[in-house]
């Protein structure tokens, strides 16, 4: 009897450990089981993200200086007006074109709302050309605009004919570059 007894009061000892000291430590594991979850999905998003880093930094590497200079000329890291003016005129005297007037300034900022990449990272400068001369040299003037290395947008074209095969065309045009972070 004395080993019932004995017995009952350990089973019963056993059964208050059991609820007084482990069974909230089931808890606390249950909640760093969860945490461990969280921190292991993070670590393999972490290393995901190396991986993609590593192979843009790799592909950013496999490009040769010769295309990033290209690059550069194309939407330079700062506005070099008097550059553009220069071989504006260069292309116009290339064609038999007289340049006239050529007015650079700084475009206005546009709202959130449009669509293509943000304004923030980019800079405009608005131009204004007059350029006189035949027809036919000013169309090959454009195309040679279009294939120069600077990106230009041209946004409006007026002209004014005479009595002579001459004309004088007005020229709007907007050009890009890439602003410093």
């Amino acid at each position: 009897m004395a080993r019932i007894i004995t017995s009952l009061i350990f089973l019963a000892a056993a059964v208050m450990v059991f609820f007084a000291w482990t069974k909230p430590n089931f808890a606390e594991v249950g909640k760093l089981q969860k945490k461990e979850a969280a921190f292991n999905e993070i670590l393999g998003n972490s290393k995901r993200l190396q991986t993609v880093r590593d192979e843009i930094l790799s592909e950013y590497n496999s490009i040769s200086q010769d295309d990033l200079d290209k690059l550069n000329k194309i939407l330079p890291s700062k506005m070099e007006a008097i550059k553009l003016i220069i071989e504006i005129e260069s292309i116009a005297k290339s064609h038999g074109l007289i340049l006239k007037n050529i007015d650079v300034k700084k475009g206005k900022e546009e709202s959130d709302a449009s669509f293509g990449p943000k304004k923030e990272d980019f800079g405009e400068v608005s131009m204004a050309m007059s350029v006189a001369g035949r027809y036919g040299s000013f169309v090959s003037f454009l195309k040679d605009l279009e294939r120069n290395s600077s990106l230009i947008d041209i946004d409006r074209i007026t002209f004014i004919s005479s009595d002579t095969d001459s004309y004088e065309f007005n020229v709007g045009a907007v050009t890009y570059w890439k602003k410093q972070k």
